[in-house]
């Protein structure tokens, strides 16, 4: 204990300092972990995916099931390919739809935002695979199978010839995934 008058300001000041960095270190403490969720808050799932880097699962309303590489994330909906990617193995694609994705597995942490260019539609994507003429099976919420050719895309919906007269139409609000 100081004996001085002096010595007693001077030991009461150091406490005063040392109480408000540890009150400091407590603050900044808290702030950390709620930093951590407000940011966590703002990611999309679509966003992780982009960021995946090794195969995930994806389990779809309709009973469907996907896994594999994601290849490509569009507005609203996932590309990810069955087999070897690169060397060009790629069995089987799927589209899965966002709004109809019930669990993805196998997704790390890794966050990539979208880039510089808007991500492209579930209609763009479907046009590209109308001019390639892709044989095509189309799950729908419901778990019903609609296979055959893509033959036409429109707005809100997909045109599927199926061999059988009249080509069946599919909006898009109804599929879980295409598989081509």
């Amino acid at each position: 204990m100081p004996d001085r008058p002096d010595d007693l300001v001077a030991a009461l000041e150091a406490d005063l300092v040392a109480l408000a960095a540890a009150d400091l270190d407590l603050e900044r403490d808290a702030e950390v972990p709620e930093r951590t969720r407000i940011e966590r808050a703002s990611i999309a799932l679509l966003d992780r995916l982009r960021g995946a880097r090794r195969p995930v699962e994806l389990t779809t309303l309709g009973g469907g099931r996907c896994v594999g590489r994601v290849l490509e994330v569009g507005d609203g909906w996932v590309l990810v390919a069955d087999g070897t990617v690169g060397v060009r193995t790629v069995t089987a694609e799927h589209v899965v739809a966002l709004g109809a994705m019930l669990a993805v597995r196998g997704l790390g942490r890794a966050v990539l935002a979208q880039g510089p260019r808007p991500a492209r539609s579930l209609p763009s994507l479907m046009r590209a695979w109308c001019r390639d003429r892709s044989e095509v099976s189309v799950r729908l919420v419901d778990g019903t199978i609609v296979s055959g050719l893509a033959s036409a895309t429109y707005a809100d919906h997909l045109e599927i010839s199926t061999g059988a007269g009249a080509p069946t139409i599919v909006p898009f609000a109804a599929i879980a995934t295409v598989t081509r």
